[in-house]
């Protein structure tokens, strides 16, 4: 559910990927070595941010007394260009125990950071846990696709539908991303659909842009997402996480 209706709707930031392209590029020799000189390979030009210290969480004991034999958590990292965990918003959980044990776990892990034409960049990475009695099964998905949770009775807390809430989220602060001129003139346009979340103090989290759209306007797009603040939503009368889209439109004005 589209939130307001935007039209020629900048701030300039990092554009967010929540998934990068496999190319590998052939190192060359370094000036002044012999050709046959070994050399260290040349990062990708494009690759999804890399896990390269994963501590899998613990099954939470007092769980297993009870006679919980499985669990589910559904989680999103923000890992900046530095390759640091900048941010994590639980969407999902059967337990809390769960997503308490999974949130401990992923603030020890370390990370390569995406790269896009050969530069680091912010990546979100979409994570979902399974706890198994035995053993802790971590299903990892780079997933640019923006699909609803399921909605099942299984999860003790999951994100909201925007139809399920008392009210539509009431904007205290939105932000306008601007056309800017210069990518007016060149032509540059078109819509940009930029998925996310509002929690439950009223502030948007994890904006993400669809893929394959021009990478400029979806970066002006979350960039003024981001800054976004609503009266926090709720559900019967509950504070709630919520999720939502908002589609920008990018177009030339005739009359300019």
């Amino acid at each position: 559910m589209e939130l307001f209706n935007a039209t020629h709707i900048l701030l300039k930031s990092a554009f967010i990927l929540s998934i990068g392209i496999a190319c590998l590029t052939v190192a060359s020799p370094a000036v002044g070595e012999p050709a046959d000189a070994p050399t260290a390979p040349l990062p990708p030009e494009n690759s999804p941010c890399t896990i390269i210290e994963k501590t899998p969480p613990r099954f939470p004991n007092r769980l297993i007394k009870d006679g919980v034999a499985h669990g589910v958590v559904k989680m999103l990292l923000h890992v900046n260009s530095a390759g640091e965990l900048t941010d994590t918003l639980v969407t999902a959980f059967t337990r809390k125990a769960f997503a308490d044990e999974a949130l401990h776990a992923v603030k020890r892990w370390k990370f390569i950071p995406a790269r896009s034409k050969g530069e680091p960049i912010d990546t979100i990475i979409n994570m979902t846990f399974q706890f198994e009695v035995k053993e802790v099964l971590v299903a990892e998905k780079f997933s640019p696709d923006f699909t609803p949770l399921e909605h099942s009775e299984e999860f003790e807390y999951h994100a909201c539908n925007v139809k399920n809430l008392d009210r539509v989220p009431t904007p205290l602060n939105v932000v306008e991303p601007v056309y800017p001129q210069e990518l007016m003139k060149q032509g540059i346009s078109g819509n940009i659909v930029v998925d996310f979340y509002i929690d439950e103090k009223g502030k948007a989290r994890f904006p993400t842009a669809t893929p394959g759209t021009d990478e400029i306007l979806a970066g002006i797009a979350v960039a003024a997402v981001q800054q976004w603040r609503f009266i926090p939503p709720t559900a019967k009368g509950k504070p709630v996480l919520v999720q939502a889209r908002q589609v920008f439109t990018f177009e030339k004005d005739d009359k300019s």
